[in-house]
């Protein structure tokens, strides 16, 4: 390999190789891979079904408790750091507001709590509560007028920790709420008031669900064997007729046919019985095996909660059967390795391939993609690094000559630009007063001005086949049938014009409601014969139109000025010769007037002028 100086691009070239050297080396590598991995690969196929069920259902279940903790046991923590803070007296107790905003705080960084409140000795209960719709409650009530709401106070009067209590129904929510109570105590341990948190039933569904999206779902808490706590179909509990006297539904009236399964008698498989233990079994569920996996949790309430999940036996089993197959491909890699030799030199061609669209590319005129893609192959880095330049020099050569020019000399060469007569539509455009316009704006806004207006011109004379012959200040001059002949020349001219028209009124409604003043332009569009092809010096020639026909265009352009009123945006004039040279003046539906005559320079008749716009 070569040596060459050290600088961040050589640095680069040092890791390139010869294509032999590449070659050899991709072919002993693939050998080598292809006997490891077939090792590995077959080592691992020997796990057995069991264990992957195993490993499944354990990790399966440790994320779904650690979801559940993560979202309940902050609450706890939350609630007690106000109850000290109570205690110590840094948080005023007697201050309804300065207790509803400690909670608020602690709702806003626990999203999972929907109310929080505090009772106070006089039975009062500063509560917050955030509604389905968003709305957030803040009030005070009565205790003795809330169902048990003396018997809560109660217990929180001779509890001295945080608890869980029962289930209970919200009438603020219209749903079951889980609860968490802490009593606040002084240093002396009087009691001075209690604190309590909720979680909605919809909501403790609807985060649990999103911490377990890898199971599609099919999660689920259980409070007893039958009643369901958490479920998808819990996150929106209306419809399931729950009330305060019936807080929860069963597993039969939760809409899911597997978890209505669950307590059937199980699939008796001693295998997967041996895999499974105590922490869940299969079900056999209209010909499909169903995997419950599940693990009972104390302490969020004087109940224990069935914790779990459910999912297809195939699942579980996949890995197994992936690596069996992998063997297989290994064995056979290993024994076609040298076919693999063949595949490097068809990989290699498709980098060469995309050399050779590169160079495609820089043909159809297409510059603004870089080709250059670094390759460790010496030869076709380089390749590709040359075309990139290329590219680059070309695209300032697109940018200041009309494609379709370009284009015409790739496919007649010299011939394209020999000058020769032809008959053709002619169109200047010219702002109206734009020269007072710019002297107010700084040179940036005056030059991102134009470039809008002229690609706003510019797309719909392409659009029609027209070739930008060059700008002249805010004016631009435009030719249809100067590269090649073009029968329909004029019918092309006056669409593009009337296209123009359309979009600057367009432009024109966006910048009036931007607060800016409207843009006023005057189009000229004229017909006949004039010479086309190179003109200029011999070092510096522009490929162009001259004539007659190239004045009067730019003749009725600045006829625009008697025909165009202050209110006008734009007018759009064209000559008695464009109309007539119109093929399918139907299609074009032009409304205008009979002709206006008007003499013009160097003419001795005058001309007959249509008002288009």
């Amino acid at each position: 390999m070569t040596v060459e100086t050290s600088t961040p691009g050589a640095a680069r070239r040092r890791l390139r190789m010869p294509l032999i050297a590449a070659l050899a080396l991709a072919f002993v590598s693939l050998s080598l891979i292809s006997g490891v991995a077939y090792i590995v690969v077959l080592a691992g196929a020997t796990n057995t079904a069991e264990r992957l069920l195993v490993d499944r259902a354990a990790r399966v279940l440790e994320s779904q408790v650690a979801a559940i903790r993560g979202k309940l046991d902050p609450v706890t923590e939350h609630l007690e750091m106000i109850a000290a803070l109570a205690a110590a007296g840094r948080l005023d107790v007697d201050s309804p507001v300065a207790m509803r905003e400690a909670l608020w705080v602690m709702m806003t960084q626990v999203p999972v709590v929907s109310s929080a409140g505090f009772a106070t000795l006089d039975l009062k209960f500063e509560r917050i509560a955030r509604l389905p719709d968003g709305q957030v409650i803040r009030d005070t009530i009565a205790l003795e007028r809330q169902p048990r709401g003396l018997e809560r106070f109660r217990e929180l009067q001779v509890a001295h920790r945080t608890f869980w209590g029962a289930l209970f129904w919200s009438s603020a929510l219209q749903q079951p709420v889980l609860n968490v109570r802490t009593p606040v105590r002084r240093i002396d341990d009087a009691f001075i008031g209690g604190l309590l948190a909720t979680v909605a039933l919809g909501d403790l569904s609807a985060l649990i669900g999103e911490a377990s999206q890898a199971s599609g779902g099919r999660y689920f808490i259980l409070v007893g064997k039958e009643r369901v706590l958490a479920h998808r179909r819990l996150v929106d509990p209306r419809g399931l007729g729950l009330t305060e006297e019936r807080e929860l539904p069963t597993i039969k009236e939760v809409e899911d046919p597997v978890l209505a399964a669950i307590w059937n008698p199980p699939v008796r498989d001693a295998q997967i019985e041996r895999a499974l233990g105590d922490i869940g079994h299969v079900e056999r569920i209209d010909g499909r095996l169903w995997v419950f996996v599940y693990r009972e949790v104390r302490g969020y309430g004087p109940e224990p909660w069935l914790i779990g999940q459910y999912f297809p036996l195939e699942e579980a089993t996949s890995d197994l059967e992936r690596l069996t197959n992998g063997a297989i491909v290994g064995a056979v890699t290993l024994a076609v390795a040298a076919v693999l030799a063949l595949v490097i030199g068809l990989s290699m061609a498709r980098s060469i391939r995309t050399i050779t669209s590169a160079a495609e590319a820089i043909e159809r005129l297409e510059f603004d993609t870089p080709l250059h893609r670094q390759s460790r192959l010496r030869e076709i880095d380089d390749a590709s690094l040359s075309l990139d330049k290329a590219r680059g020099a070309l695209k300032w050569f697109g940018a200041y000559v009309p494609r379709r020019l370009v284009f015409r000399l790739m496919e007649l060469g010299e011939e394209a630009v020999r000058s020769r007569r032809r008959t053709v539509t002619v169109m200047f455009t010219d702002i109206v007063e734009f020269t007072p316009q710019a002297e107010d704006l700084p040179e940036q806004d005056t030059a991102e001005l134009l470039n809008h207006h002229f690609a706003l011109l510019g797309a719909c004379i392409e659009h029609e086949h027209g070739v930008i012959d060059k700008y002249i200040g805010d004016a631009v001059m435009a030719v249809w049938g100067g590269l090649q002949r073009m029968e329909d020349h004029a019918d092309r001219a006056v669409r593009a014009a009337l296209a123009i028209a359309r979009v600057i009124k367009e432009d024109n409604a966006v910048r009036r409601a931007a607060g800016l003043p409207p843009i006023r332009v005057r189009i000229g569009l004229h017909s006949g014969p004039v010479v086309v092809g190179n003109i200029g010096a011999p070092g510096r020639v522009n490929f162009t139109v001259v004539g007659d026909t190239v004045n009067i265009a730019q003749r009725f352009e600045q006829l625009g000025k008697e025909f165009m009123a202050d209110s006008d945006e734009v007018v759009v004039l064209a000559s008695g010769d464009t109309l007539a040279a119109l093929v399918d003046r139907e299609s074009l539906d032009l409304q205008h007037g009979p002709p206006v005559l008007r003499p013009v320079k160097g003419h001795d008749t005058p001309v007959e002028v249509y008002r288009l716009v």
